[in-house]
């Protein structure tokens, strides 16, 4: 066995697709909406007993590494080497599993995560920041966890660690940790900061945010409060999402994940036992990570700082994910401007906000209300209508959104038919798209002669039936005749047990194994709630469908040649053609 079937031997599909998504039994299978198309229906499928997964949307399919390869945006060596992680095995054919590009980075992000954590919590220069998060209310315990780190008030001394390890400093810089001043001197990126490691969602260090923790020392001169690392090869802003390896497992238990906006909510968040919280890290929240959070949950819930800053980034929240098949909602913190400094006046003050999230247009509306004084003039009025209406615009419910026009109508003390004028003359934006899928999620046309081979297998019945009506060149798709072979042989050696799918995958060389697993996961699905008097209509009809391309074929055939005969010197042959042509009718 080599070492790519041990993994796959130790790993189960639906257990480590469940590390990602969240699944629900279906009757063998389990299902789960697709994360690589949008859908409201969910259309992928994964089967413990072929250790696959297809994706009926989409027409995705295949193994474990093909899932993770698609997952985590890398290629298979990438792929081999995580998955050899979680399977407690060391990858010995060092010929095979050659370090790629990514692999390179990862061991240099890791190395000065390393580092910046034995500074902070091992070595001298560390005592002052360490004392900083101390006294914010961190122990020991969540710093670990967390592995945080200090830069210190250095200007080469990761790069020099790291280019004694041998790396190069275009390797360095390719991750983002050393930079170029306005001399032209390379020099670490991040220096006298408290360090954030950044990961993707299987725990990787992909990149770096570093918070000052004391007052600069050139008075003329204030650096930003938060320095982060720069879009690289393997951190991709768009899609990263900060505390989410330590966050996913609650919020699968919880279903429910919040969304914070700064690396210390959500370290505070979790020391104080609320520990399904993320933050988008002070950036504009993106599509992306929405996608990528609803694999976890489609329950959000936002609570971003009370102040302008965080009110925009609830509003870009908001409007970006409205159409989603998610519902939002939002946390309303009334002593505090974000959940850090609730927090440290008292963590039940932000256990009881976290448990009781409002839904988010009830929040966006006391928001505007707030804002705008309530709607007392005119102006007010005018403003709290051209924000609020065309949100309302884009609810669903017909019940929900009359529940908004009479709210807004009592509160501003407008009627009721002007707020339904204003409603529809908005032009609502057209629907994204989203790759859903209006028919059954299993509606994927799946090649005939390969499904109907594939139900004789698990109808052996109508086998001699089969083969006595159809020989192999009346088939077309090659796969077909190759499976046709094989159950032909079988048929004849007079076998009293049924024929297996291992017997059949025992015939084909690996690459046609895949295609085999994969044909009768789609098979199965297609006929495994028919009645067998069902299963056996649809055999007939598929023979019958074959038979008749059979007839078709030949039809042309003899059409071709009786063009192509010289009528006269072929008289004889013509008629017996047209004989043969007047049968086929």
């Amino acid at each position: 066995m080599d070492q790519v079937e041990e993994i796959k031997k130790k790993l189960d599909v639906v257990s480590l697709i469940s590390s990602y998504l969240t699944m629900k039994k279906a009757g063998k299978n389990y299902k789960a909406c697709c994360p690589f198309h949008k859908e409201k229906t969910a259309s992928f499928m994964v089967s413990p007993e072929k250790q696959i997964w297809y994706c009926f949307g989409c027409n995705q399919g295949g193994d474990i590494f093909t899932f993770v390869e698609k997952m985590e945006g890398l290629d298979f060596v990438g792929a081999l080497h995580l998955l050899a992680d979680k399977a407690g095995i060391i990858l010995d054919r060092q010929d095979f599993v050659k370090k790629s590009e990514k692999d390179k980075y990862f061991e240099i992000l890791e190395l000065a995560r390393k580092f910046y954590a034995f500074l902070l919590n091992e070595h001298k220069s560390g005592e002052l920041a360490k004392k900083y998060l101390l006294e914010r209310g961190l122990n020991q315990k969540t710093i670990e966890n967390f592995s945080l780190g200090m830069a210190p008030d250095s200007p080469e001394i990761l790069k020099s660690y790291l280019v004694k390890k041998g790396f190069s400093l275009a390797d360095i810089e390719a991750v983002g940790l050393i930079s170029k001043n306005s001399s032209g001197r390379v020099t670490d990126k991040f220096r006298d900061r408290i360090v954030f490691p950044i990961k993707n969602t299987n725990g990787k260090v992909v990149g770096f945010s570093g918070r000052t923790y004391r007052p600069a020392k050139n008075p003329n001169f204030t650096p930003p409060k938060y320095l982060n690392s720069p879009q690289t090869t393997v951190y991709d802003k768009s899609s990263v999402i900060y505390g989410l390896p330590e966050a996913k497992e609650a919020i699968r238990e919880k279903d429910l994940v919040i969304i914070v906006e700064g690396q210390m909510d959500v370290v505070s968040s979790h020391q104080a036992s609320v520990t399904n919280v993320v933050a988008s890290s002070g950036t504009a929240l993106t599509e992306k990570q929405l996608e990528i959070l609803s694999r976890y949950t489609s329950n959000i819930a936002f609570c971003f700082d009370s102040d302008e800053a965080g009110n925009l980034a609830m509003k870009r929240a908001f409007e970006l994910s409205q159409f989603s098949d998610i519902n939002l909602k939002a946390i309303v913190l009334n002593d505090a401007k974000d959940p850090d400094e609730l927090i440290k006046k008292d963590p039940k003050l932000w256990l009881e906000a976290a448990s009781s999230p409002i839904p988010i247009y009830d929040f966006y509306y006391s928001v505007l209300m707030k804002k705008n004084g309530g709607g007392a003039t005119a102006d007010e009025k005018k403003k709290i209508a051209q924000e609020f209406i065309p949100i309302i615009s884009n609810i669903g419910s017909e019940i929900e959104k009359a529940h908004w026009i009479k709210k807004i109508s009592n509160d501003l003390g407008v009627n009721e038919k002007y707020i339904i004028e204003a409603l529809n003359k908005i032009k609502r934006p057209e629907q994204r798209e989203t790759g859903d899928i209006d028919s059954p999620a299993f509606s994927i046309k799946i090649p005939k002669e390969s499904l109907l081979l594939t139900m004789l297998v698990f109808y052996p019945k109508k086998m001699e039936e089969f083969f006595q009506k159809i020989k192999i060149d009346d088939l077309f798709e090659e796969k077909g005749k190759k499976l046709y072979n094989i159950l032909f042989d079988w048929h004849n050696k007079g076998e009293k047990e049924n024929i297996s799918l291992e017997y059949i995958k025992s015939k084909v060389d690996s690459k046609e194994q895949k295609e085999l697993d994969l044909l009768f996961f789609l098979a199965m699905n297609f006929f495994e709630s028919l009645e067998e008097k069902d299963a056996i209509s649809d055999i007939d009809n598929l023979t019958s469908g074959i038979l008749q391309n059979k007839k078709e074929k030949r039809k042309k055939e003899i059409e071709i040649e009786i063009t192509s005969l010289d009528k006269v010197k072929n008289k004889e042959k013509v008629k017996e053609l047209l004989r043969e042509l007047q049968g086929l009718i």
